[in-house]
């Protein structure tokens, strides 16, 4: 219905609608509803600078901004099928800023052809099926939120959504039942291993080392990842990393990357 309410404000292929909402069951929902109007989505986060917010809703120019959550539960009568939408595979999916930490922001406009391959490599990699239960950590305007949300939901698996200030908590609460997860490194570093049952973990965004791996690789497959922002979010990741294996790789070229 959020889709079909898009679609009558004139979003569609190749338009881009800003999701300027936090980690909540509202920004997934805001997500698929653009995805399923054809249009991209770009994720806002709304604690950066107003200075940040304003830059990047200049640069990206959205047909429509969703800041509030009711903006997506309230959609009225519309229909319940799914839009009729003629999507090209080379059309984007999403636009995602880079940090600007070498200077401004840029955006990154991702293909759908390039979440397809993206999604497909890390649900055999990480070996999600739908009895996994997947744990957003990320913000939404990180791209690993994208591989959290599609790895589950185009596998039937459950998205885990903690509260918006608490991620790190999850992964030690044992009634969330959190199977599959991707952190930094550090975050593990900080952890007990015996507090967190996982059953995979995928570490990305700095360098593991092999200290780490030694302390979270038994018992559970533990997976290297990493891309830069243009490679949709992952360009190669390792095979199941194991303790005393000297440097943890970063592995080998995804399928299309």
């Amino acid at each position: 219905r959020f889709a079909h309410a898009l679609i009558a404000r004139g979003v569609g292929p190749e338009r881009v609608v800003a999701v300027a909402l936090p980690r909540s069951v509202e920004s997934v929902v805001a997500v698929l509803g653009v995805l399923k109007a054809g249009a991209a989505y770009l994720p806002v986060d709304p604690g950066y600078p107003a200075s940040r917010i304003a830059f990047m809703l200049e640069d990206a120019v959205p047909a429509v901004v969703i800041d509030d959550p009711s903006l997506v539960v309230e959609v009225g009568d519309r229909p319940e099928t799914d839009p009729v939408v003629a999507v090209d595979v080379r059309h984007p999916a999403y636009v995602i800023y880079t940090s600007g930490s070498t200077g401004r922001p840029k955006g990154v406009v991702v293909s759908h052809a390039g979440v397809a391959s993206l999604v497909a490599a890390q649900i055999e990699r990480f070996a999600i099926d739908p009895g996994s239960r997947v744990l957003q950590f990320a913000s939404p305007s990180f791209d690993a939120s994208v591989s959290e949300i599609c790895t589950a939901l185009l596998c039937g698996a459950a998205l885990v959504l903690p509260p918006a200030a608490e991620p790190v908590a999850a992964l030690t609460d044992p009634s969330l039942a959190i199977s599959h997860v991707t952190v930094p490194p550090s975050v593990l570093a900080a952890l007990a291993e015996d507090e967190v049952g996982v059953s995979t973990v995928v570490v990305a965004g700095e360098a593991c080392s092999a200290e780490l791996v030694a302390r979270w690789a038994p018992g559970r497959r533990m997976v290297n990842a990493y891309g830069p922002t243009e490679t949709t979010v992952c360009a190669t990741m390792s095979d199941p990393l194991s303790p005393g294996s000297g440097v943890p790789p970063i592995g080998r070229p995804i399928a299309n990357a």
